[in-house]
């Protein structure tokens, strides 16, 4: 009597490997390099807009009588600075004071009404949304051109 395993259930030499499947994975993780060196690029771009010029032009000149503006967030106040005059806007009830510094956002452009930048400086425990919230009100009050420093 024979057992059902007996000794005819050895397979060829000669089996078939299926390489369908990895032909796919291969080519989805050629495709994520491809799309993460694309982004790796993208992020060391400039965020200013107004200055998308070739690299054979030359720099610009700088004027001795401009004034820097930025804004810079903590986490218990925003300080806004027009060159060396800074303002400290303290915090209501933990968040930025956007109406006041929408007020000196519009003396600014009162003040310069060319200007459209503005450097959003944020310290790294401030929450995300103030950062968010904060260049919302830098565009109400028109300057669209907002860089954005995080330390």
């Amino acid at each position: 009597m024979s057992s059902g395993g007996g000794g005819g259930g050895k397979r060829g030499a000669n089996a078939e490997l299926n390489l369908v499947p990895y032909i796919d994975l291969l080519s989805t993780l050629i495709c994520f390099l491809l799309i993460t060196a694309v982004w790796e690029q993208i992020s060391a771009l400039s965020t200013n807009g107004s200055n998308a010029s070739s690299s054979e032009s030359a720099p610009a000149p700088i004027d001795p009588n401009r004034v820097d503006l930025s804004v810079s967030i903590f986490t218990d106040h925003v300080e806004a600075a027009a060159g060396s005059q800074k303002i400290k806007v303290e915090n209501i009830d933990g968040e930025p004071n956007y109406s006041e510094l929408l007020r000196i956002f519009d003396q600014w452009k009162n003040k310069w009404p060319t200007r459209s930048d503005v450097t959003l400086n944020s310290d790294s425990q401030a929450p995300y949304k103030y950062l968010v919230r904060m260049m919302d009100t830098l565009v109400e009050a028109h300057f669209d051109d907002v860089g954005v420093n995080t330390q």
